[in-house]
């Protein structure tokens, strides 16, 4: 009985991704690896800083340096990936952004240790224009959404382990338990990272644009993806959708202190601030497994539009929970989880369906140097915020989401598009 069960799992998995490229279906089957501690970490990430000592502005004031020198490295991303190809750049940064700062994380006791880590972690700007390129070049466009859905569903579905993480800090503690998955965390990083970089391709883009770059200068490549960028903002159909990504973006690291506010302002104790990932997780599954599938296929542009009503009516109840109210605090973490896991999924595959196909590289690169521009200050004014007042920063987070309602009136008609920008030989 228990073989076939086995059997007719791996049958699904299979089928799930076999009408997937090589580079996606290998990346999605090990991204599990990086999932599970790198979620539990980061989720914990605020408390284990302030167990070891730091202040709410120290906290954001390193939130604030990394962002600031990832957008440093987000300018050269784009053109770095280009010169040195997606998997090559893929590896080299995801050992340098995580690997590194994992085994430095385990011991860091100060401010100056969790700064140093925080900047190191910085470069995984370049993963991030790298993997996506890397996942998604050879995909044919309308499987794309398929790819991230996928991969966001494995990414939160790892919360699903962060209450073992909360049993083990409610006994020992939240520094010793971390520091211990932080070097674990590691060593599975950085033995994944080889493994799909053995199992993964140069994409065909990849391999005609380091063909093109590999006498380019870094500064001439960074000079041509602005200008680009540029041209972008006269770009009716294309803006918009760059603007969502952006704000969106912001509201995520505006939401650095939330699990301080769930333990200090309303008073959840670690068990029950450690299910909170499982209610997410859970809710992102039935979303992806379950209900989406059931629902009539509509554009990504009216999923959008839909999920930011959906987190607008999150960010509401949010502000409405009542202290200690445990089914108000799920009731909001439902309706939080839907809206974003919607809303990260299409937007990400709208913003790339959207970009040409050899500007991508310089394209999201230069996209993602504006959130990172944006979110720059949003670390040292969230602790501030944070500091002087908890609820006035989820009020302004409820703000951004009315923004965000206003823009999607403006989102292109997606009957009249095929790709917004010319490729390079027509600019």
């Amino acid at each position: 009985m228990r073989s076939g069960e086995n059997r007719r799992r791996k049958g699904y998995r299979l089928k799930l991704l076999q009408d997937l490229p090589k580079n996606p279906r290998y990346s999605i089957l090990l991204e599990p690896v990086w999932a599970i501690p790198g979620t539990i970490v980061l989720f914990y990430a605020p408390l284990y800083m302030k167990e070891a000592g730091l202040s709410d502005i120290e906290i954001g004031l390193i939130n604030s340096v990394n962002l600031y020198f990832a957008f440093i490295f987000q300018l050269f991303a784009g053109s770095i990936t280009n010169k040195l190809g997606r998997k090559r750049t893929t590896l080299i940064f995801d050992l340098l952004a995580w690997s590194v700062p994992m085994f430095i994380w385990a011991f860091s006791q100060n401010f100056w240790l969790f700064l140093i880590a925080y900047l190191l972690n910085a470069t995984s700007k370049f993963v991030t224009v790298a993997f996506n390129c890397l996942i998604i070049e050879d995909v044919e466009e309308h499987k794309r959404s398929k790819v991230f859905a996928i991969l966001n569903m494995i990414i939160t579905g790892a919360g699903v382990l962060t209450p073992i993480a909360g049993v083990v800090i409610a006994d020992y503690g939240i520094v010793p338990t971390l520091a211990s998955i932080y070097f674990v965390g590691g060593i599975l990083m950085t033995a994944m990272f080889f493994i799909r970089n053995r199992y993964t391709d140069e994409t065909e883009v990849g391999k005609e644009l380091m063909g093109l770059h590999s006498k380019t200068r870094v500064l001439q490549s960074l000079g041509s993806s602005l200008r680009l960028f540029g041209k972008s903002f006269y770009k009716r159909r294309l803006f918009p959708i760059i603007l969502i990504t952006v704000l969106s973006n912001l509201i995520l690291q505006l939401n650095f202190f939330q699990v301080i506010f769930f333990k200090e302002q309303l008073k959840f104790d670690d068990r029950v601030i450690s299910f909170i990932p499982v209610v997410t997780a859970v809710t992102v599954m039935l979303l992806y497994l379950v209900i989406i599938p059931r629902l009539k296929r509509r554009s990504e542009e009216k999923y959008v539009g839909f999920s930011i009503v959906l987190s607008t009516a999150g960010a509401i109840l949010f502000l409405l929970i009542p202290v200690g109210n445990i089914g108000m605090l799920f009731l909001t973490l439902i309706v939080l989880a839907a809206g974003n896991f919607i809303l990260q999924t299409y937007r990400d595959s709208l913003l790339m369906n959207r970009l040409g196909t050899h500007e991508k590289a310089d394209m999201f690169s230069a996209v993602q140097t504006v959130m990172t521009l944006t979110a720059i200050p949003s670390g040292y004014l969230t602790g501030l915020l944070y500091h002087h007042n908890p609820t006035l920063l989820f009020s302004v987070i409820l703000g951004l989401y009315v923004v965000l309602m206003v823009i999607m009136f403006f989102l292109p008609d997606p009957q009249k598009h095929s790709q917004v920008l010319e490729t390079y030989k027509n600019m």
